[in-house]
């Protein structure tokens, strides 16, 4: 009982909900599923690897105006990652970048320490009882390129989940990036949270992740989601439940992280903007708040709040102390 109080106030998870699963804790498959961009990964992958080439202000301007452009013309059809497509071509025609650069570009993305540490830790202590996915709009061109180069891809156990994308050779003998969407394998997806994009949406991919896990005769017990932004917003208030935790990153986005690479400490991931909270906010705690006042939904799940390495490597340390141990 010490040891349930101790946790439940650590996490802040009401100690009457820690009783009433605690009887099946110590045989139960615990899934962490993870976001990818400002998660593991401490930028914005789609910006971050042009901006290698083309520098922070001309890859912003870039991508502003083409988002402009798609918003003002009906003739026009560029979704996010056709930008992105667009972006990465410029980086290699007009950057100077070879495909093995673009490569390399993904693998140096910054990441904070205690994150990484994170991660193995669950891995390490959690042992068959634990596994871990990442569920990203991202694509996996450039998500699997930075987990081997450091260290991480073999704690994903469950898989990625995210849009396809591959290096190719154009119409016009050109290098290029080709991004195809994670959603289209489903025919698409009418989710009204995610506006009939054809981005992913979190909510249909999970679902579908957890539906051939129950095929396979392994639905887990419990669910730990670790995000950052409004898209994770979806899964958070439609698939999880009362029994899972969601760790949501606060805070703003600092402005300077196209011109980071590697591990970083806390201190020295910390920027101006950050310190000055004028940045753009992460996502998913406003999106959360504005289901709640528009009157649609709150989350079944607790929410937990992190901000630093730090704080998200203490949270997931309690949880792998109670649930795991």
């Amino acid at each position: 009982h010490n040891r349930l109080a101790t946790t439940a106030i650590a996490i802040g998870v009401p100690i009457s909900l820690l009783h009433r699963i605690a009887s099946a804790m110590n045989s139960s498959y615990v899934l962490f599923v993870w976001d990818f961009d400002y998660t593991v990964v401490n930028c914005n992958s789609d910006e971050y690897v042009p901006a290698q080439f083309l520098g922070h202000d001309a890859t912003s301007d870039g991508f502003r105006d083409l988002i402009r452009k798609n918003g003002t013309n009906d003739a026009v059809d560029l979704d996010w990652h056709k930008c992105v497509e667009i972006m990465v071509g410029r980086a290699m025609n007009e950057g100077g970048a070879t495909p093995n650069d673009i490569l390399a570009a993904a693998a140096r993305m910054p990441f904070l320490d205690q994150v990484q540490l994170a991660i193995g830790e669950i891995s390490e202590k959690g042992g068959e009882h634990v596994g871990q996915m990442i569920l990203s709009d991202g694509n996996i061109l450039f998500i699997t390129m930075f987990l081997q180069a450091n260290d991480m891809k073999k704690c994903f156990d469950e898989g990625i989940m995210t849009n396809i994308g591959e290096l190719v050779t154009s119409e016009e003998g050109k290098p290029a990036l080709k991004v195809e969407h994670q959603s289209a394998k489903y025919g698409g997806h009418k989710c009204p949270r995610c506006a009939g994009s054809p981005n992913l949406c979190k909510t249909q991919a999970l679902e579908d992740k957890l539906g051939k896990m129950q095929m396979d005769g392994r639905v887990p017990a419990r669910i730990v989601y670790v995000g950052d932004g409004a898209n994770d917003a979806c899964p958070a208030l439609n698939v999880l439940r009362e029994c899972d935790i969601l760790l949501a990153r606060r805070g703003v986005k600092r402005s300077e992280a196209n011109g980071r690479s590697g591990a970083e400490t806390d201190e020295e991931a910390r920027d101006e903007r950050e310190e000055s909270k004028s940045g753009t906010s992460f996502g998913i705690l406003p999106a959360l708040e504005k289901a709640k006042v528009d009157g649609e939904k709150v989350p079944k799940c607790h929410v937990a709040e992190w901000s630093s390495g730090a704080d998200l490597r203490s949270l997931i340390g309690d949880v792998i102390r109670f649930w795991l141990s």
